[in-house]
């Protein structure tokens, strides 16, 4: 309970400095005591940006500390209802639904776009912000010059917290938040669903890899971006796929396909999954058409499809790194490492999990050169890059050598042993 409660504390302390990264021009309330607040915290981001990115490095690593220890405690906690878990996953993560997307101007866009077609009746995929520049709200925007990137369908979603929102900024922007964290409620799910059909053990443990990363967390709640209700209709979609005991091949084709082509309008990265519908259908295909009598080929192949399956989590995670070596991707950026990470409760190999947690981290440090310049201007990039490689590479050199380091001492013991 100790971890839990850092936990929280933490997350809330992140919230109180994600508030100096607040635009000038945004407006949330004329309440005094806020101003006050503002302003102090404007004061020690502007004043000392060196102290700032430190802060922001303790918070990171202390997060990504505790969630290891959340991790372990879940592993001997006793079981409970999935709507209590969600309740208390609402709790801990509670400190972010006030905090501000001090590392993202995104959601902002997400909102406008929504506007756009209540208000404006014009098309986020045609006409640009710029073209309605006397809105209040292009005042603090950061994209205003290019039309909608992702899908129609994530334009349909962003219209749902908009209008529970009333149109009012502050409150439309607080509701995306709850939107938010319903993404990773139904990725949960629908994680849950494909682990029943796939065989697999999915305890709260395994889901913490996952849903309490504090990229994932951050990037997705405090920076609200809409990468999770991509993948919430993806993996319904494979669940579905290998479905093989509850419907007919051409039944779950036809609805996966659906879901999946649900999760590429919102956005486009999920449409490098499809080999995987390749792979389950060549295997299927073949299984049902060789001459050999049923009860003999199920002997033959007893194992074997169950474990063709278990590495879809691996073949996902693979594939949905493919996007980021395209140039329409334009830069590595840490959010798009929960297109794999959301597979990770799947996968469990304590090496991978470990290296995508490496990842994670350098991922979230990659902000602090950003943050120390206070922009792009300089060696920012150069050193983005030097922390997005130099980190995963450490540690796959010192994992490396504590490999080498362990068979050493094992040859030595063994040794000893013959020669006694």
């Amino acid at each position: 309970m100790k971890y839990a409660v850092a936990f929280w504390l933490s997350l809330l302390g992140y919230t109180i400095w994600s508030y100096g990264l607040a635009d000038p021009n945004l407006v949330f309330t004329a309440w005094q005591p806020y101003w006050q607040f503002q302003n102090w915290v404007w004061l020690l981001a502007r004043t000392w940006p060196a102290i700032y990115a430190a802060v922001f490095i303790i918070l990171i690593i202390t997060l990504f500390w505790l969630s290891l220890q959340l991790q372990s405690w879940l592993n001997d906690f006793k079981k409970i209802s999935t709507s209590k878990a969600i309740f208390c996953f609402f709790l801990l993560v509670s400190p972010l639904l006030l905090s501000y997307n001090a590392l993202s101007h995104d959601v902002f866009n997400y909102l406008f776009n929504a506007k756009m077609v209540v208000v404006y009746q014009a098309n986020p995929h045609v006409q640009t912000a710029l073209n309605f520049d006397n809105d209040d709200w292009t005042r603090f925007m950061h994209n205003t010059h290019t039309v909608a990137p992702y899908g129609y369908g994530w334009t349909g979603l962003s219209l749902i917290p908009y209008v529970l929102g009333f149109g009012k900024f502050t409150w439309s922007w607080l509701v995306f938040r709850l939107f938010s964290v319903l993404s990773l409620v139904l990725v949960f799910l629908s994680l849950r669903q494909l682990a029943q059909q796939m065989a697999k053990h999915f305890s709260f443990a395994n889901a913490a890899v996952f849903f309490l990363n504090p990229l994932v967390l951050i990037e997705v709640i405090s920076n609200a971006h809409n990468d999770l209700w991509m993948l919430a209709p993806a993996i319904f979609s494979v669940s579905v796929l290998v479905a093989r005991k509850h419907a007919s091949l051409v039944a779950r084709v036809v609805i996966s396909l659906g879901l999946l082509g649900v999760s590429i309008s919102i956005k486009y990265a999920t449409i490098v999954l499809i080999p995987i519908w390749f792979i389950v259908l060549f295997l299927e295909r073949v299984h049902s058409r060789l001459p050999i009598p049923q009860r003999f080929l199920n002997m033959l192949t007893q194992g074997i499809w169950e474990h063709v399956f278990r590495l879809v989590p691996n073949v996902a995670a693979v594939l949905l790194l493919l996007p980021l070596l395209t140039l329409q991707s334009q830069q590595y950026l840490p959010w798009y490492l929960t297109w794999s990470l959301v597979w990770l409760p799947l996968i469990k190999a304590p090496s991978w999990r470990r290296f995508w947690l490496v990842l994670s981290l350098a991922a979230m440090l990659r902000y602090v050169p950003w943050l120390y310049a206070g922009g792009y201007e300089g060696d920012t990039v150069y050193w983005q890059k030097i922390i997005s490689l130099g980190v995963p590479a450490a540690y796959l050199v010192w994992n490396l050598l504590q490999s080498k380091s362990k068979m050493r001492k094992e040859n030595i013991l063994l040794g000893r042993t013959i020669n006694e």
